[in-house]
């Protein structure tokens, strides 16, 4: 941006005898001056460097690359390896025994038999595969927080990529009316230098610069933080340069809330997890059934006998899941897995109630958004330009002060940057709206506007 200089004005502040005294001259224009080197320094006048960052590519970006995720599935990734290992038997048993070994005697040699046993329990019948399915049940539990992870990676990365495209717009609308602002202290110069007006105008002038100075300086923390937030969503370092933004568009959502919660019970992913949820209590709830029936174990073995000859050894045993004494443990266990279906679908209940509730609120916002950024584009804007020049006209021609100018100005600039606000409202709320559907909406759903400049 070139920046323009004030000689009238920077020669009415410190040489103008009737301006004001001396000391107060100098008071006046050390702001002036300071002003002037804030403006060009580089830590408010930030330039934006590095490639361009385009909306798809922060997305897909963060979906490869977001630590969360990629630890994620990694833990997936060993999960999908638990239902192989209920399928097998437990490790066999070896035993080697050593009877009637004289207490008189330090020797094994001094024994009277020597016996080797290999034995095996064996799990009662449908046992291994209700176990593999309660395994495979929390494989997909595993799976499915991938993707509500997804999801919320997502809604930030847009929520992300939506405030630093609004604060740096926010910079640039500001560096722009500065500008503005220059053209107005030099009308006010040549109005002071002809007696037309008093010292006043000019210092209301600086003021209003020092004003958009504090703004440039608040932005550029703001632009600077979020920078670093996506940054880190994306798995790069904090202060790594993001160039320019994906400029949003004004659009509309043509579904209905009724189609949209629709499509919310059918695909979020939350909401698919408490159904896996229910499934997996149902298989718990099936194994801990199956426990009623017994196990079994075998084994054989080898006995030595040095004075005389060997003989095999052969074993079969059988567990009595039903035994007064043990059988409460079982019925605790049957009744726990009872209890946590049912809470598994009363927290289904919950997830289905807040989805709806999340998707009505984020409808109304997106659409409201919407509404905004028509109206003030449509409306606002163009008549905030209207009537600041003709409040511009009517300065210079001593109609109404500077002040009245000044007053006007800022009603153009919170206009235009109530526009960028209500596009990046639209984008946070089409973000949570999203989210809250748990998929994203499909090009049928969204309609861009034509603007023509």
């Amino acid at each position: 941006m070139r920046v323009r200089t004030w000689p009238a004005f920077l020669w009415l502040l410190l040489a103008a005898p009737s301006f004001a005294s001396e000391p107060a001259a100098e008071a006046a224009a050390s702001p002036a001056l300071q002003l002037q080197e804030h403006l060009h320094s580089p830590d408010v006048l930030r330039r934006v460097e590095g490639p361009a960052l385009t909306f798809e590519a922060a997305l897909s970006e963060a979906l490869e690359r977001n630590p969360e995720l990629v630890a994620l599935r990694r833990a997936f990734d060993a999960a999908k390896l638990r239902p192989s290992q209920e399928r097998f038997l437990m490790a066999p048993t070896f035993e080697a025994q050593i009877w009637q070994w004289p207490v008189s005697s330090i020797s094994p040699l001094d024994t009277n038999m020597y016996m080797f046993t290999a034995g095996q329990e064996i799990p009662g019948r449908g046992k291994r595969a209700l176990r593999v399915a309660l395994a495979e049940r929390e494989t997909a539990l595993t799976e499915n927080e991938i993707a509500v992870l997804a999801r919320q990676v997502i809604d930030e990365v847009k929520q992300t990529y939506a405030e630093l495209f609004l604060t740096r717009k926010e910079i640039d609308v500001h560096v722009a009316n500065i500008g503005l602002t220059r053209q107005f202290a030099d009308i006010s110069a040549a109005k002071y230098e002809t007696g037309r007006i008093s010292q006043q105008d000019i210092l209301k002038a600086v003021v209003e610069l020092s004003k958009h100075h504090e703004d440039l300086v608040m932005l550029d923390e703001r632009a600077r933080r979020a920078e670093a937030r996506l940054n880190t969503l994306l798995d790069r370092a904090p202060d790594a340069p993001i160039g320019p933004l994906t400029e949003p568009r004004e659009r509309t959502v043509l579904a209905s809330p009724a189609e949209l919660q629709r499509l919310a019970l059918d695909r979020h992913p939350e909401l698919r997890g408490t159904q896996l949820a229910v499934e997996r209590a149902d298989a718990a709830l099936a194994v801990a059934r199956q426990d009623y029936k017994p196990d079994f174990f075998v084994s054989g073995g080898y006995m030595l006998m040095p004075r005389s000859a060997g003989a095999w050894t052969a074993s079969l045993g059988i567990t009595w899941p039903n035994a007064p004494w043990s059988r409460g443990r079982l019925d605790a266990r049957v009744a726990e897995a009872t209890a946590e279906i049912e809470t598994a679908r009363a927290l289904q209940r919950v997830v289905e109630n807040a989805i709806r509730f999340a998707v009505q609120d984020a409808y109304v916002r997106v659409t409201a958004a919407a509404q905004r950024a028509t109206l003030l584009r449509s409306s606002i804007v163009p008549q905030s330009e209207q009537t600041l020049e003709v409040s511009r006209a009517a300065y210079q021609t001593d109609r109404v002060d500077f002040l009245a100018l000044i007053d006007n100005q800022r009603v153009l600039l919170e206009a235009q940057l109530g526009y960028y606000r209500a596009l990046s409202d639209f984008e946070q709320a089409l973000a949570d709206l999203e989210q809250a559907v748990g998929t994203e909406l499909s090009p049928e759903m969204l309609q861009t506007a034509i603007v023509t400049e």
